[in-house]
């Protein structure tokens, strides 16, 4: 743990990436409490409303507050600002009655401008006048969640069947690896897209996080079934095996107990660098009509099609925020990627300790 602490402090785009992943999760965690809106909550007077926290007035001073905006056209949602009309943003205050983790009732939220009173927007509204940065925070946890969900799935799959297959050999090999290229074959996004469409689409939003998670990682395991196949197939004839073997231990206990921690580190990188990916497929679906839907809310639900429209964009650029926390959280993982990939590789080491 201190060498990983010191891999840190040598890559400070990877520590960065490490800060902000701890961030974002733990927002998600209390989201309940730091949004100041549940994310089915409209304000139907305020469609499209610009976004509208202050920190200075005349009025009010140096202090968080919302300044009013009155519409001026219902048909572009043109607003203006109107001046001396501010109401102060209120701490630990009440608001929205919600569930702490669906457990605890409770009505304060970390900050809001109380029940009844005009509306807080940091991120702005959307067409329905919903705060658009509580629907940020409640949609991080099925985007944020789904890529672990979806990589332990799939890595499952890819230890199970491609460990089955390096070690077995011959026809279990065969059957298996044809299997893979099957679906390496097929392209990845046609794939999910047809698996999506031929179920039903009047699913609550568990159901539908739970056939997204299975349709990605059941597209996701070939290509590291057969990376773990060429190592357990490399790994097989070491000594270690050899004397399990002779001891009479159970195939399945030599494959997943004695060969499969050897490679361990190459996991770790492959869940690291495939989490994104899992995000990116929701989004897709999402965006596509065919992921998550309302009332559920998540960062690729956010990303529809009128949001990617040029005029929208140009008349509320707040609708690409979403699109921004999703290129900061691939990226994040990347970078982390690339510093455990580097924190495991012994050439790297050697490399670095030659330049010291």
């Amino acid at each position: 743990m201190r060498k990983f602490r010191k891999a840190l402090k040598d890559r400070p785009v990877a520590l960065l990436s490490v800060i902000i992943l701890v961030i974002l999760y733990g927002t998600m965690f209390f989201a309940e409490f730091l949004a100041p809106y549940t994310p089915t909550k409209s304000f139907q007077d305020y469609s499209y409303h610009p976004p509208n926290l202050r920190f200075y007035s005349r009025e009010l001073g140096f202090r968080p507050q919302v300044q009013k905006h009155e519409i001026l056209n219902n048909i572009t949602y043109d607003y203006v600002r109107v001046k001396g009309k501010y109401y102060p943003v209120k701490f630990l205050a009440k608001g929205a009655p919600y569930k702490l983790w669906n457990i605890i009732p409770m009505k304060r939220h970390l900050f809001t401008t109380g029940e009844g009173a005009y509306p807080l927007y940091i991120f702005g509204a959307d067409s329905l006048g919903r705060d658009l940065y509580s629907r940020i925070l409640y949609g991080s946890r099925i985007s944020l969640t789904i890529g672990f969900v979806g990589i332990v799935i799939s890595m499952t799959l890819a230890i199970l069947l491609g460990g089955l297959s390096g070690y077995y050999g011959g026809w279990v090999d065969w059957l298996i690896m044809r299997l893979a290229e099957f679906f390496i074959l097929i392209p990845g996004l046609y794939m999910i897209l047809f698996l999506r469409s031929i179920l039903s689409r009047n699913m609550d939003s568990g159901q539908s996080f739970f056939i997204i998670t299975i349709i990605l990682s059941f597209v996701g395991w070939p290509g590291s079934a057969r990376m773990i196949r060429g190592l357990v197939h490399s790994l097989k004839n070491e000594d270690f095996v050899h004397n399990a073997v002779l001891e009479g231990t159970p195939s399945v206990v030599i494959i997943f107990k004695h060969i499969i921690p050897q490679i361990s580190s190459i996991l770790i990188i492959g869940i690291a660098l495939g989490i994104p990916g899992f995000i990116l497929g929701e989004t897709s679906l999402s965006y596509l009509g065919l992921g998550i839907m309302d009332p559920a809310v998540s960062w690729g639900s956010l990303i529809n099609r009128e949001v990617t429209t040029v005029n929208n964009l140009k008349a509320f650029p707040w609708f690409i925020i979403p699109g921004i926390f999703l290129i900061i959280t691939t990226l994040a993982y990347n970078f982390l990627g690339d510093l455990i990939r580097d924190y495991f590789d012994p050439y790297y080491i050697i490399k670095k300790r030659k330049r010291k």
